[in-house]
């Protein structure tokens, strides 16, 4: 029997109402003698269109947590050659891929496929989602490797005009022309991040900005100017906070990249770190990438670590420093990313465990409540919106107050959106989010779509107006979004929207 005759069956099975989509496989499967099972991606892709309901979907919905934050990310990495010109003594550089990555992280595969193309790193990634059974209309773009600010001009112009005319299915005249089409294109831009150093930032705000950017990664790794000497980081930490501010104050979202066991550094230190983090407000990052240090092959580091000049922390050493470290973090910052996503075969020694974050957040639920955002959103859980409250939170960063504002139930063991206000002159919108898995523009899901973004938008004016007698609103918004911002009453002052208040 085939293997196409087999998933007729399963479709059939699934048509009868099971949802047992496991069992109803291996019955299959053993009965079609078949040597594997079907993927449900393969069920999805010959699943009758007029018969696919929203149910069987979420039923066959493989990796819903790569939506389950209400976008669907697009990981995109720029070319090996001339990536970067820095020469920090943990960065592997094999030629496969930009520096900072060995070739051999997923994204980096997908990368190598498409001849680091991005227009087909797009292409590919897309049609993988939507095989998947995932919404692909809510797209945040993040550009990967080396430090892509540095690279020259015209290649960084072609790859942010392919990244755009890719998703709107049409050649456009320029950027500007580019991000106007995105507005009604099928794959809309909700955000989109560009790594960078601290000290390869402020100059390019602008530059930023015009490519519709909307959060930027900083590699802050440990501020401490001893720590960066030891690595040969090449910048100090006064770089750190003054690019911090100048993000912030042009409304960008700062994610800190920190990372643990450095060279100068040990458990008692990256704690101090982490303490000072959200002590001071120099850096109060929105968001972290937490990653311990790994040694690898060909790089300086891994030098010193074979010379017996430098140890790496085990995965239980990491896994208690970050766990005890998560006491630090607030409610108003997310982690988005514990570790790095390298194969465990290339890392000769020290943290190997690909389930870091589960042994970690285990140990932080065991010694306390978690704050962080990540850890109390809905994702894929299902949870009905049930007496849910605005919550509000002020604090001082980089020389202004933050007013974040959080959509949670009572209990705030959940988070369904929340919301950046910077006081300035004017008040400055850098974040509004809404969690839950993905819903397509225009239709209502259990927390997508019901109002939340309204309500959050209405408490920050009327904070702004009568607490702190702003006269005006603006807003950073990845241009797939602008649309909905029009709809509040904003307009288009590139390369915000704005509005009086």
């Amino acid at each position: 029997m085939s293997n196409r005759e087999a998933i007729g069956e399963i479709i059939s099975e699934l048509l009868r109402g099971r949802e047992d989509v496991e069992r109803i496989k291996k019955e299959v499967a053993l009965r079609f003698g078949l040597l594997s099972m079907p993927k449900n991606s393969e069920i999805l892709a010959n699943f009758p269109k007029e018969k696919l309901t929203k149910k069987i979907r979420r039923i066959l919905l493989r990796k819903p947590s790569r939506t389950s934050s209400g976008i669907t990310p697009i990981a995109l990495m720029v070319k090996p050659e001339g990536s970067c010109r820095w020469g920090c003594i943990y960065c592997p550089y094999t030629g496969k891929a930009p520096k900072s990555y060995t070739g051999e992280e997923p994204a980096a595969l997908r990368a190598r496929r498409a001849s680091f193309d991005p227009a087909l790193q797009i292409k590919n990634r897309l049609k993988q989602y939507e095989i998947q059974g995932h919404p692909t209309d809510k797209c945040e773009i993040i550009i990967m490797g080396g430090t892509f600010l540095e690279m020259e001009e015209g290649y960084k112009e072609s790859f942010v005009r392919a990244i755009y005319d890719t998703l709107n299915g049409e050649v456009s005249k320029d950027i500007i022309h580019a991000k106007a089409l995105n507005e009604n294109a099928r794959h809309r831009v909700v955000g989109f991040t560009i790594e960078t150093r601290p000290d390869v930032c402020i100059p390019y705000i602008q530059e930023m900005l015009h490519y519709g950017a909307t959060r930027v990664e900083l590699g802050v790794q440990n501020p401490d100017d001893g720590i960066y000497k030891k690595i040969n980081r090449g910048h100090s930490v006064e770089d750190v906070v003054s690019s911090t501010k100048a993000l912030k104050d042009a409304a960008f979202k700062v994610v800190y990249h920190v990372m643990l066991g450095l060279p100068g550094s040990d458990p008692k230190k990256d704690m101090e770190m982490f303490k000072k983090l959200f002590s001071d407000e120099r850096f109060q990052p929105d968001m972290l990438k937490i990653y311990p240090t790994l040694v690898l092959p060909g790089t300086k580091l891994h030098e010193l670590y074979e010379n017996g000049e430098y140890t790496p922390y085990s995965s239980e050493l990491a896994a208690d420093v970050i766990a005890q470290a998560y006491r630090y973090i607030p409610e108003y910052v997310r982690v988005m990313r514990i570790q790095r996503d390298i194969p465990a075969s290339l890392i000769p020694t020290g943290v190997k465990k690909s389930n870091l974050r589960e042994l970690v957040e285990k140990k932080a639920r065991e010694a306390g409540k978690v704050w962080e955002i990540r850890a109390r959103e809905p994702r894929a859980r299902s949870i009905e919106l049930r007496n849910p409250t605005i919550f509000r939170k002020d604090y001082r960063a980089s020389g202004r107050k933050e007013v974040f504002l959080s959509y949670e139930d009572r209990d705030r063991e959940n988070i369904f959106g929340f919301l950046r206000l910077r006081i300035g002159e004017i008040g400055l919108i850098r974040e509004l989010h809404v969690y839950g898995q993905e819903v397509e523009i225009g239709k209502p899901g259990k927390i997508q779509h019901r109002g939340i973004g309204k309500k959050l938008m209405a408490e920050a004016e009327e904070i702004a107006k009568k607490e702190f007698g702003l006269e005006r609103m603006r807003v950073i918004s990845g241009c797939g979004v602008r649309r909905y911002y029009y709809y509040l009453g904003y307009s288009l002052e590139e390369p915000y929207v704005e509005k009086p208040l």
